[in-house]
């Protein structure tokens, strides 16, 4: 799963993915495997490839795992947090107030990290901006018309069918 995660959320995808396609509202959904889809977004920092991520996975094709991609900060006194741990940040969803969150290291690398949103955060189902505060720096994500990415994410899991080569058995008669 932190392959998956790692593999497709940092390389170009176009070359390894069946699926990579950029909506009118600038969401990136892209393929994961026979069985999951990434819908992905570029911080609104034209500096920043911080991105905000969730799933879409079969069977059920719902969106779930809301994360975050971070990029370390450039200056020297940074120190990455461990895989596994649980940093404190701030999220502020349509301009309401800041509430403090979890946010557990799902993966850490040299010049990145994914992290999870875990326990009590604040609805993202109807999001218009979204703005996180954490140890990673400011970042800010436009999310207008998030409901119709996850709608369009959803049919595409739906109807995507892996292909599965069928073998030929030999029978007596």
């Amino acid at each position: 799963m932190k392959f998956f995660l790692f593999f497709f959320a940092f390389f170009p995808l176009s070359i390894f993915s069946e699926i990579d396609i950029t909506t009118i509202d600038s969401f990136r959904i892209i393929n994961a495997g026979p069985h999951m889809l990434l819908v992905k977004k570029y911080s609104e920092n034209p500096q920043s490839d911080n991105g905000f991520i969730f799933h879409v996975k079969r069977p059920h094709c719902f969106a779930d795992q809301p994360s975050f991609v971070m990029y370390s900060p450039d200056s020297e006194d940074f120190d990455e947090p461990d895989e596994d741990s649980v940093i404190k940040a701030n999220i502020r969803v349509n301009h309401k107030k800041k509430k403090e969150i979890d946010l557990k290291v799902y993966l850490a690398l040299k010049e990145r990290s994914v992290l999870e949103l875990k326990g009590n955060f604040p609805s993202l189902r109807g999001a218009r901006v979204m703005e996180l505060d954490s140890i990673y720096g400011k970042d800010k994500w436009v999310l207008d018309h998030l409901d119709k990415a996850i709608v369009e994410a959803t049919k595409i899991c739906e109807s995507f069918v892996p292909y599965e080569e069928e073998t030929v058995k030999e029978t007596k008669v």
